[in-house]
This record gives C-alpha cells, structure tokens and sequence, in this order.
C-alpha cells in the first residue's frame, strides 16, 4: 500500500493553514467590528449637526449650542481614533491574509509531490503485476510445453 514520506509535514502544512483560517476569520469579525462601530458614529454626527442645523434655524439657546458643538467635537475625536482603528484592523487582516496564502502554497506545493509521488508508486506496481503476469505465464507455457514432451515419450 502507499505511503507518501512527508505525510507528517502536510499534515503539519494543513494544521498551520486551518489555524490561519480561523485567525482570519476572527480578524475578518474584528474588522466588521470596528467599521460597523464607525458607520454608527459617523450617523450619531450625522444626526446631532442636523439637529444642530434645526435649533439653529429656531433661536437656540446658548449653553445648549455649546452642549452640542462640545459633543460634535467629541464625535469628531471619536471618529478619527475610530479610523485608526479600522485602518490597524485591515492591515492586520490583510498581514494574515498573506500568511494564509503563503502556508496555503506550502501546503499545495507538498500535495503535488505526494500526488506525483502516488503516481510513481501506481506505475511501479503496475510494472511489477505485468512483470508477475508474464512470469506466471511463461511458467505456465512451461508446464503445459514440459506435460507435452512427458505425454510424448
């Protein structure tokens, strides 16, 4: 039977490559995270400068527009420390991302040598059943020549 050699190294190769994938996938949740979480202050800005814009419109009062400028500059901090965060979370995703492609061409790589390899293996077996086929026939022709010349004598 078949046994690839550096069966425990592609076993190893797809360990490592399934752990990425996980790493990924947290990373990919982390990320949606932290966009969805700035989408939010983005509309919660939104929404306040509009109010803001109303109030206005009407005579508001002056510690009220004070309230809401000072909450909208918090908002606006808020959004900026937010964007970095997303932009550290992409980088990260697409650091692991490369790792997860290149432990995926390891992996890939071994699995073409094992497949070459189990090729190599099925054409020498092959050979050796036709070399025991021929060698069983010619015993064979053999007997059959040899119970001949016994019938003959």
């Amino acid at each position: 039977m078949y046994k690839f050699n550096l069966q425990v190294l592609l076993d190893y190769r797809t360990r490592i490559e399934e752990g990425l994938q996980i790493e990924l996938s947290h990373l990919r949740r982390e990320l949606d995270n932290v966009k969805q979480l700035l989408l939010s202050y983005q509309r919660e800005k939104s929404y306040y400068e509009d109010e803001l814009v109303k109030k206005e419109e009407k005579e508001i009062d002056l510690e009220e527009g004070l309230l809401y400028r000072d909450y909208l500059r918090g908002m606006r901090i808020r959004i900026a420390e937010q964007r970095e965060l997303v932009a550290k979370a992409k980088i990260d995703f697409e650091k692991k991302q490369k790792e997860l492609l290149e432990a995926t061409k390891k992996r890939k790589v071994l699995e073409k040598v094992k497949e070459k390899d189990r090729k190599r293996f099925m054409v020498a077996l092959e050979r050796k059943e036709r070399i025991m086929i021929d060698e069983m026939g010619i015993i064979k022709y053999q007997r059959v020549k040899q119970e001949r010349n016994n019938k003959s004598t």
